[in-house]
């Protein structure tokens, strides 16, 4: 066999290997979305399913390309992709974000660090492209960290967007709605969006011969202002058409938490079942959701709308506290991110 022979046997190969983990990786993606959707991972294996894709698709665009190198080629890019795609949300988000949630400060500090992240990538290449020690010391470790973030946040993104835009319908005796912070003891846009959402899954409910109970969540009132969930019910009532007797508040909940197992709870001593429907804010559905199976609630949450002007900066919030509370397993992966960007600057080094 020639020399030649043996590559295009070797390409091939390597073609059949890549299409085999697309194939794998698609399946452990679905096979997880149905079991339980709740779950960080699924946006990890679909991360997974994505690289394999982007692999493959370079393999059969750029003739006999050894398999580990688009393996490689693909990593690099989603890395980059997702270091682009966080930034371009930081510096949105710190432009968009209310003068009353974010001070100057605050508002200059964010939109640094997604400018930052936007740079990084082309600042690597210009510090490995120096082919000194420091030089590529200093790019591979800013390299690390702005990959590490955007995969992070690309994992974030293709556990949190399935679920909030691929709701999977349920029958349920109780609605839950989560509160959120009152302005002069009105309710807001972002919170008047979650009650019309718990009204809706009432009314297809109701067409299916189901009369839920609907639990607003929240506390923190004062002497001035209403709690949360007193609020909600009176809109539920005199602005929804909600029977009062459909509505019952709870009123010590502070916290996401203490929303799910105090709300529970109350439908539990009224002689309900669960699992339950919560209704917050599409943003906010899939934390909520995660929070929910980490105290042992079969429920499913659903959200409604966000005002494309708060997107950013709610999106970026939940990513920074799912982030913190995956804190160690963020932290274990740093190896491999760490391997792919030396391996990735290894084959810049050469031609430098």
């Amino acid at each position: 066999m020639s020399p030649d022979d043996r590559r295009r046997g070797s390409a091939v190969l390597g073609v059949l290997g890549v299409m085999a983990a697309v194939v794998l990786w698609w399946a452990a993606y679905l096979l997880l979305f149905r079991q339980d959707r709740r779950r960080l991972r699924t946006g990890f294996v679909l991360l997974l399913a994505v690289h394999a894709c982007i692999a493959l698709l370079t393999l059969l665009l750029c003739g006999q390309r050894p398999a580990g190198e688009a393996l490689l080629l693909a990593g690099g890019a989603l890395g980059l992709l997702g270091a682009l795609t966080l930034g371009v949300t930081v510096v949105v988000g710190a432009a968009v974000v209310p003068p009353l949630e974010s001070g100057p400060l605050g508002r200059l500090s964010s939109g640094l660090g997604g400018i930052a992240l936007l740079v990084a990538p082309w600042a690597v290449l210009a510090l490995v492209g120096t082919g000194t020690p420091l030089g590529i010391g200093i790019g591979i470790a800013g390299g690390v960290i702005a990959a590490h973030l955007g995969l992070a946040f690309l994992v974030y993104l293709g556990a949190t967007v399935p679920y909030q835009v691929l709701p999977s319908p349920r029958e349920s005796t109780g609605i839950i709605i989560l509160g959120s912070v009152l302005f002069d003891g009105r309710i807001p846009p972002l919170l008047r969006s979650r009650l019309d959402r718990a009204v809706a899954e009432r009314e297809r409910l109701l067409t299916l011969g189901i009369d839920p109970l609907l639990v607003p969540s929240g506390g923190k009132g004062d002497a001035v202002n209403p709690a949360e969930a007193t609020a909600m019910a009176a809109y539920l009532v005199a602005v929804a058409g909600v029977p009062a007797g459909r509505v019952r508040t709870e009123t010590a909940a502070r916290t996401t938490e203490e929303n799910l197992v105090l709300s529970h709870a109350l439908l539990d001593r009224a002689g309900h079942q669960g699992p339950y429907i919560i209704a917050t804010s599409r943003y906010h559905a899939f934390r909520a959701a995660l929070l929910a199976r980490g105290l042992g609630f079969d429920d499913q949450v659903i959200g409604g709308p966000t005002a494309l002007s708060y997107l950013p900066t709610a999106t970026l919030r939940e990513f920074v506290i799912t982030l913190w509370r995956r804190k160690r397993w963020i932290a274990a992966l740093v190896p491999v991110t760490a391997a792919l960007v030396a391996l990735l600057v290894a084959q810049v080094v050469p031609s430098s």
